[in-house]
């Protein structure tokens, strides 16, 4: 037994690494609107909370690894130990109208690790957590032709080709407390770290097809690594064998990215000279963010609301593209259903069935037209066995963003989420003590 848990423990580790590097070199997402800022950003929670919208600050279970509010960690119990690990994929459908009035469709796909996660304990009152996801996603491949130039259009038009990808991983490593009874507190270190790259080409497409012409083409790679601090609060204010009333708060400090950016223009000739190469900074802020929870419980159902703002609108407006940022509000409501965690007979009667909606603003402002996200979502918690907290999560996302007014484009995705929660409860064999040798 020794051995098992020296490999999962290994197990665990690699994983994390995995999911660190996957998030560097993959296309995590797909969105033309991920062409400014730091890209799309992740809205999930983990699967465990992705059936429920997310809602989950004021949540707070034994069982469950709650890594949005440090002041959760506290609730684990004594002799336990919480791995989590899930994975995503997403089916993006855009729409857009082109100049005539035409409607333009397109799709795409993305799959990668959504979460690493741990949870233990340290003291009766004290939990350490672990955790590793995507914070954004950077992913587009968009181009358009040009034949509105004078001079170009004696010779044929420009085809511009643009190209995105990667993201920015958050790693946090907190504690949760509970200093009095039924009042917990907690605080994590956040450390954000990714590579994003941008290229850029033109090319002149000769009506005649005789003749050539030296193309244009640039790249951009930002490199990120910060560290930032997050801060939790909940409290009972109602705890008993029947109902439980939680309320939770967190606060995000705000952190000036300070990216490494190399801009690259060659000049596309034979002999490859370089006509730009720099290495500004960059000055986007991940901004600071109020969070606010409460969550009810009873024996077989619990509900929850969460309400967001992030003051993304620090940020400012980038006259050069048109494209502002805006202060962002989000409320997510969920809740959940199991029918009899214990019934031996029915094993349908032990899953839990959530359901959950999400709104809230989008964070860029594209033509002086602000837009929304909107959410529903549904999912299942699958559990192995009757008396044990180790379970699987499946949760379905269906999401709508932007509109087809303004030249502007219409999202649609649907969302799949897989989560393994595992080693958890009190009567885990990790903590069995030995009676025979």
């Amino acid at each position: 037994m020794q051995k098992v848990k020296y490999i999962l423990a290994a197990l665990v580790t690699l994983l994390t690494i995995n999911a660190v590097r996957a998030q560097e070199g993959s296309l995590n997402a797909y969105s033309p609107y991920t062409f400014y800022g730091i890209g799309n950003l992740s809205m999930s929670n983990g699967a465990t909370f992705d059936g429920m919208a997310g809602a989950s600050i004021g949540f707070r279970s034994y069982m469950k690894t709650n890594m949005s509010n440090p002041a959760a960690f506290s609730a684990i119990g004594r002799n336990s130990m919480l791995f989590d690990v899930g994975i995503t994929g997403s089916n993006v459908y855009s729409k857009q109208r082109n100049t005539t009035g035409q409607l333009m469709r397109s799709s795409d796909n993305s799959f990668n690790f959504s979460n690493v996660a741990m949870l233990v304990p340290l003291t009766a009152k004290l939990g350490l957590g672990f955790s590793a996801r995507p914070y954004s996603s950077v992913g587009y491949k968009t181009q358009r032709y040009d034949d509105s130039n004078d001079v170009i259009a004696d010779l044929g038009s420009v085809l511009y080709n643009y190209t995105g990808e990667g993201n920015i991983t958050q790693i946090k490593l907190g504690v949760g407390w509970e200093p009095f009874k039924n009042v917990s507190i907690g605080a994590e270190a956040v450390f954000y770290h990714g590579v994003i790259n941008r290229y850029y080409s033109a090319t002149i497409e000769s009506f005649t097809g005789n003749g050539t012409y030296n193309s244009i083409s640039a790249s951009t790679t930002e490199r990120i690594n910060r560290f930032s601090g997050n801060f939790g609060v909940q409290w009972n204010a109602l705890s008993n064998e029947d109902n439980m009333l939680t309320i939770g708060a967190t606060y995000s400090l705000d952190c000036r990215l300070k990216a490494k950016t190399v801009d690259y223009i060659p000049s596309g000739n034979v002999f490859g000279d370089s006509v730009r190469y720099e290495t500004p900074s960059s000055r986007l802020h991940i901004p600071q963010s109020v969070g606010a929870g409460v969550f009810y419980h009873r024996q077989t159902w619990s509900v929850g609301v969460d309400y967001q703002w992030s003051n993304w609108g620090i940020n400012g407006y980038d006259a050069a593209n048109n494209v502002g940022y805006r202060d962002t509000h989000t409320i997510r409501v969920g809740g959940q259903y199991t029918p009899s965690r214990f019934d031996v007979r029915n094993p349908l009667k032990r899953f839990t069935y959530k359901a959950g909606f999400r709104y809230g603003d989008y964070y860029l402002v594209k033509n002086g037209i602000n837009m929304s996200e909107k959410a529903v979502s549904v999912g299942v918690e699958i559990p192995f066995k009757t008396m044990k907290v180790s379970n699987l999560n499946l949760a379905v996302e269906y999401c709508w963003r932007g509109t087809l007014q303004h030249n502007l484009i219409r999202e649609n995705y649907v969302k799949v989420s897989i989560g393994v929660l595992f080693f958890g409860g009190d009567c885990d064999y990790w903590f069995v003590k030995k009676k025979f040798k």
